[in-house]
């Protein structure tokens, strides 16, 4: 037995052994996924790994062709939709041509399901078994298993696979520290076997960014914003196929409240797919969309695509007008170039925009006003009764010329810096700091949160999750903003979203 602290966590499965494996065409990976656990059990750790790494392969095919499918009945349905001539007609009748419209699209699902599938194929019978191959579930047992057989590359691999989708576990964590001090372990074993197209070009990128080649920076991120587009249609195809049944457990059987309850689990889970694409190698990179851009900006105006520069700012402060870094650097492009209408968001991010702000719409008002307290619903108000806003505000109103301002007074530098020297904060420093604090969320319209104060030669960066906004206070630049941390000036810094 391994030791304690060098022992790989193991899950002990008592299940059925199976004997006779059905060699049959219509073999799914959730039984696959049960075979590949009996031999798990049973220690038979060459079948163990073949009947997971099948259940990988069918399970991908099975997601593949179920996103296959709604593409093309989405084409299909837009294509039949927009032949048809406009005409004024009730909205019982509007309702009726509606669903009438749903269950044509439903008729191609059926068709084409049944064509890529075959009607020998069984349905899904247990839904947590795909939630566990979404998770990586079976690279835990796999990354065992290889060990087992002494494939310490594969089992590298697999546990890394996991613990890419699984940061947090903490048992995937002290698998991965155990592999980590085998002899032989190199830092080339930790390749992440789900890892998509968008997240390796990204990685591509920000790694091009930060050695300063420009032209491969715009390459690798636009290649993987790209990719990220596709990634996230076919999340929302997914979430077609994910109905949350419990929203409707026990409710009043009425068709609007049915429909009601069902769409929304769908709209939830469709509007999460940003969110959820947005983990890069097991890193949350907050909201991923906007980053691009964070990125972009910089590396089109170092190879002279001004335009693409301000543009590239105009997409991210639409996607997050709470970050004052891009803020800032609109001010700089306006200086810069002096066009307004340069700063014209792309049309695909306004579509993006436009369609997140209004799903959003539609989760918060069911949220809020579908929400019981003492068994009883909200009030009833006016906007209850409002037809949805589809119209959304996308023009910058942000007044540029509150940037201008000094953002610190040389007496609250002074005062700031001695802090910093010292280690220690009188009551008026520290009144100092949470006036700061509220001048910049006021002039930036953001949320910013203190983070350090320092003079100290090796001071550490500020840990945020997101962004920092780090303001110089020494004396012949009192409020100048810095890109990183001055190693021997002081600094106040704040973390921003």
């Amino acid at each position: 037995m391994l030791p304690a602290q060098h022992r790989l966590f193991a899950i002990c499965l008592i299940l059925p052994i199976a004997l006779n494996l059905p060699d049959e065409p219509e073999l799914t990976f959730e039984e696959l996924y049960q075979y590949g656990k009996d031999q798990y059990t049973a220690h038979n750790w060459q079948d163990c790994i073949a009947f997971f790494r099948r259940a990988i392969e069918d399970f991908d095919y099975f997601v593949d062709e179920n996103v296959w499918c709604r593409e093309k009945c989405a084409r299909v349905m837009m294509n039949s939709n927009a032949k048809k001539e406009s005409e004024d007609v009730t909205e019982e009748i509007a309702e009726l041509a509606s669903m009438y419209a749903k269950a044509q699209q439903a008729l191609c699902l059926f068709r084409c399901k049944a064509e890529r599938f075959t009607m020998l194929r069984p349905p899904l019978t247990d839904p947590t078994v795909y939630e566990e191959f979404e998770s990586r579930k079976p690279y835990f047992y796999l990354q065992f298993c290889y060990w087992k057989q002494r494939d310490l590359k594969s089992a590298v691999g697999s546990a890394f696979t996991y613990l890419v989708a699984n940061p947090k576990n903490k048992d995937a964590n002290d698998n991965m520290a155990f592999y980590m001090e085998q002899d032989g372990f190199t830092h080339s074993m930790l390749v992440d076997a789900r890892q998509m197209k968008y997240e390796a070009s990204y990685i591509k990128g920000v790694e091009a960014y930060n050695s300063e080649d420009w032209q491969q920076c715009v390459t690798n991120l636009e290649d993987s914003m790209n990719e990220f587009f596709k990634e996230e249609e076919k999340c929302r195809h997914i979430c077609e196929d994910k109905l949350d049944w419990e929203t409707i457990d026990g409710v009043n059987p009425e068709i609007s409240i049915i429909l009601t309850s069902v769409y929304i689990s769908v709209l939830r889970c469709k509007n999460n797919c940003a969110k959820r694409l947005s983990t890069v190698n097991g890193h949350d990179v907050g909201t991923i969309l906007p980053s691009y851009f964070e990125y972009l900006h910089l590396c089109q105006y170092k190879l002279s695509r001004g335009r693409d520069a301000c543009q590239s700012v105009a997409n991210s402060i639409l996607l997050n007008p709470l970050n004052p870094i891009m803020r800032r650097n609109r001010l700089f492009y306006k200086k810069n170039y002096g066009k307004e209408d340069l700063f014209q968001p792309s049309e695909e991010v306004m579509a993006f925009h436009r369609r997140d702000v209004i799903e959003r719409t539609f989760l918060e008002f069911v949220d809020e006003r579908f929400k019981y307290d003492n068994n009883e619903l909200p009030a009833e108000r006016a906007e209850d009764h409002i037809p949805l806003k589809t119209d959304v505000w996308m023009e910058d109103d942000f007044d540029y010329s509150q940037l201008e301002k000094p953002i610190l007074e040389d007496t609250e530098c002074t005062a700031l810096a001695i802090a910093a020297m010292f280690g220690t904060m009188s009551v008026p420093q520290r009144q100092a700091i949470g006036e700061l604090q509220e001048r910049i969320a006021e002039r930036y319209r953001t949320s910013p949160h203190f983070e350090s104060l320092s003079c100290a030669e090796d001071k550490p960066s500020p840990r945020c999750e997101h962004h920092e906004m780090i303001i110089s206070l020494d004396s012949n630049r009192c409020g100048a903003f810095l890109a990183t941390v001055d190693p021997v000036g002081c600094s106040i810094a704040f973390c921003v979203p």
